[in-house]
């Protein structure tokens, strides 16, 4: 067919159109040529590295193919087809943190801390004795199964949607889930329901002042078990209980009872050091008894035995010859006794014997005297 003129609607016989329609024919060609480069680049992209992806320190990735979990990787580089054959979800297994906190709300003016509570606006604990605290917690917890941290806490069926116990909340997990179903609501809510349970079974004392690490620790304890029995692949790294304190309104009363105890605790810590003081001055005293007994008993078994052993050779030698041992023990008796006196006096012999009797005016020591009278007996 020949061309059409536009104006006229006859047909351009001229062939004025001619070099137009070239034109458009070119420029066709070079858009279906860039068309045709773009989607053999799309394709190269579809089959080399679009499907690529390397797993990042303290993140794992889940490999979904059509909807359904096919392997969990923490380590190293892969390739899938990339979506719609395959979806790539990361989850990070790196420790969170989460506060949770059992405070009164505030107020509009700022005194919330000196308003009474009420239920439903103010958050806060009941002990085991019809006491109110509030705390302030700081939670540790960890992914240790990807998968399965993502089949029960991350699917919800409208996770955007409000909940219907806490409406109008909306909240974003590390991972960047959304709704108020999600893995930060689950682990509060355990949380909370560990507190709330081990606190209803201890007094406030034991809580404030008393055993705060039992309470803390018995708190971890039954937190970890609710999330284990959770089954959702996640456990608690650690749990720290920051703060206790009572309601502002009970404060004064409670810091009076504080300082009760703070005095009681003194008294019984100083009584404590007088008992032990005293138990180690009589400790002290009794071995320095025992041992001045000890020293006694020595050296009075060594003085008899020295008796002993003099008398027995004294008697062995009166065995033997009598009249010397006597004079012996004549002299050295006589010896003792002048020696007792003082040096400006002496005794005469008297009588009709005619025989004289000599004095010594400075008498040898004992020991000497002793020992020439056991010479004299040995040579007898």
């Amino acid at each position: 067919m020949e061309p059409k003129s536009v104006i006229n609607q006859d047909f351009d016989r001229s062939g004025q159109y001619e070099s137009g329609l070239k034109s458009l024919v070119k420029s066709l060609q070079w858009a279906f040529g860039l068309l045709l480069v773009v989607i053999i680049g799309m394709l190269v992209y579809f089959f080399t590295g679009g499907g690529y992806f390397a797993v990042e320190p303290q993140r794992a990735v889940i490999v979904v193919k059509f909807g359904k979990i096919q392997e969990t990787y923490t380590t190293g580089g892969h390739w899938f087809l990339p979506y719609p054959v395959n979806q790539f979800i990361r989850i990070q297994t790196n420790q969170q943190s989460m506060d949770v906190n059992f405070v009164a709300a505030e107020m509009p003016d700022g005194s919330g801390s000196g308003q009474s509570l009420e239920p439903g606006r103010d958050s806060y604990l009941l002990t085991g004795d019809a006491n109110i605290i509030h705390t302030m917690w700081t939670i540790n917890y960890q992914v240790t199964n990807p998968a399965k941290y993502y089949e029960t806490l991350t699917m919800p069926a409208k996770p955007v949607d409000n909940d219907r116990v806490m409406p109008d909340v909306v909240e974003t997990d590390a991972n960047g889930f959304t709704g108020t179903r999600g893995p930060q609501t689950l682990v509060r809510n355990l949380f909370r329901q560990a507190v709330i349970q081990v606190t209803a079974g201890r007094k406030v004392d034991d809580i404030l002042y008393d055993k705060q690490t039992e309470y803390s620790d018995e708190v971890s304890r039954l937190f970890s078990k609710l999330l284990t029995d959770a089954d959702c692949g996640m456990v608690v790294e650690s749990v720290s209980l920051n703060r206790v304190f009572p309601p502002q309104k009970t404060k004064a009363a409670f810091d009076e009872v504080a300082a009760a105890n703070n005095t009681q605790s003194s008294l019984y810590s100083k009584a404590q050091e007088y008992q032990v003081q005293t138990a180690n001055d009589a400790l002290a005293r009794q071995a320095e008894i025992l041992a001045a007994a000890e020293t006694y008993r020595k050296e009075a078994v060594s003085t008899i035995q020295a008796e002993s052993n003099y008398f027995r050779s004294i008697n062995q030698e009166y065995a033997v010859s009598p009249k010397t041992v006597l004079m012996a023990l004549y002299n050295s008796t006589l010896a003792e006794v002048l020696q007792a006196q003082e040096e400006n006096k002496f005794i005469l012999g008297t009588g009709n014997s005619g025989k004289r009797v000599w004095i010594k005016l400075n008498p040898e020591p004992k020991t000497a005297q002793k020992k020439d009278a056991d010479k004299t007996a040995e040579e007898k």
